[in-house]
């Protein structure tokens, strides 16, 4: 993850399962992901969105599982517009979030939908899915799955997730969330930034999570993966997605 992000100890997803996911391809590599809020406006990590040259040279691809290449299901979008928390001061600091807009808005299929947004400052519990094409290695030596990767993971309390950090503790903020097993390989890893963690609950799925940051390498034993904790921002998200009145478009990207 930039700063540091991935799923480790994870599984391939069905088709049709996760369709609020998006991945954001710089020169046909995924860098990071994304989840879908609306037609027009998908959330990310602010880290994610940390070159403007970068970022506009991105393509936005719904509706595929593959890494590699894209079915005829997916749609692809550029980004037009982003707008990064001026609160996030970079790196693990908090405030870990950024909206990004494609004028071209995604149409709803059973592969692209959005995602529903949860309570403001509902504090989650029990455990959740992260989702994320990020490397699936415990070494410095990156290994990228093919297909879109699922992992069942714990939410952890921030006193659980301190203790584990150790001298990382002080970039935690109350606007984060964490997740363990502390004992197991799994959990998030490099280019998992930006993707989503969620919950499903009464049949609908929740975006609780936005991945941030990790230890590296990842999967270590009391190595906690570290979230913007979605419920702590719902305001800024509603206040944030507009556009400038004097925002120009290009014509052709």
């Amino acid at each position: 993850m930039g700063p540091r992000g991935r799923i480790l100890g994870g599984n391939n997803v069905e088709s049709n399962s996760s369709p609020f996911i998006v991945s954001f391809r710089y020169k046909g590599l995924i860098y990071c992901a994304g989840s879908i809020l609306n037609n027009n406006w998908v959330i990310t990590a602010a880290h994610c969105l940390s070159s403007e040259a970068h970022v506009y040279k991105t393509s936005s691809i719904a509706g595929s599982i593959y890494a590699n290449q894209t079915e005829s299901s997916s749609q692809q979008r550029t980004i037009d517009h982003y707008v990064v928390n001026d609160l996030y001061l970079g790196d693990t600091k908090p405030y870990d979030v950024g909206l990004v807009y494609t004028k071209i808005g995604f149409k709803w299929t059973a592969t692209v939908a959005s995602i529903a947004l949860p309570l403001k400052n509902v504090i989650p519990s029990g455990n959740a899915i992260v989702y994320g094409w990020g490397s699936t290695s415990n070494t410095n030596t990156e290994v990228f799955p093919h297909i879109l990767q699922m992992a069942k993971v714990k939410i952890i309390s921030m006193k659980a997730c301190e203790t584990a950090l150790e001298y990382q503790a002080s970039d935690l903020h109350s606007t984060n969330l964490c997740t363990g097993p502390l004992t197991e390989e799994s959990g998030i890893c490099t280019s998992d930034s930006g993707g989503p963690l969620v919950q499903n609950l009464n049949g609908k799925n929740i975006l609780i999570g936005i991945v941030s940051w990790a230890e590296i390498p990842c999967g270590r034993k009391n190595s906690p993966s570290v979230y913007v904790r979605v419920s702590s921002l719902i305001t800024w998200i509603s206040q944030n997605q507009k556009i400038p009145k004097n925002k120009k478009f290009a014509i052709n990207k």
